[in-house]
């Protein structure tokens, strides 16, 4: 009687383990996401590349913290004035985390290039919720 007792505690705390256990991080999806965001980016199209950010998103720069989907809008459009200051956008996944369904942290590397200028790059880590209308940025800290 004691081995089923035993048998029957360690199936139910290795089912309960396993429910337990985050989804898998939903890469390809992120992955496309982003890759749209950054062909947005190099077309010149700051609109488009906004449009994956929450109405309330985070957005953390080592100049400061911006509040706000329209807010990242208008401090992109500042600091880059046309298509040929943007340069072009490459972002590499380095990692992709699933606390749940929907929600998931993303820790990527962006580049930019330019034809005449040095590469800029850096670091940075975006959290995603997923909602009705997919996956939107809610947190980026971009170094």
């Amino acid at each position: 009687m004691r081995s089923l007792v035993l048998a029957c505690a360690l199936v139910a705390c290795a089912l309960r383990a396993h429910a337990a256990s985050p989804p898998p991080p939903p890469w390809e999806e992120l992955s496309t996401l982003l890759h749209v965001q950054a062909t947005a980016w190099t077309r010149g199209d700051l609109d488009s590349f906004c449009a994956v950010y929450a109405d309330d998103a985070t957005f953390v720069s080592p100049t400061g913290l911006t509040k706000g989907r329209q807010a990242v809008l208008d401090r992109y459009r500042k600091k880059y004035v046309d298509k040929a200051g943007m340069g072009s956008l490459t972002l590499e996944i380095e990692e992709v985390r699933a606390a749940n369904a929907t929600t998931a942290s993303v820790v990527a590397r962006w580049t930019l290039t330019w034809p005449e200028k040095p590469k800029a790059e850096g670091l940075t880590l975006l959290v995603f919720w997923k909602t009705q209308n997919g996956w939107r940025i809610v947190q980026d800290a971009s170094m």
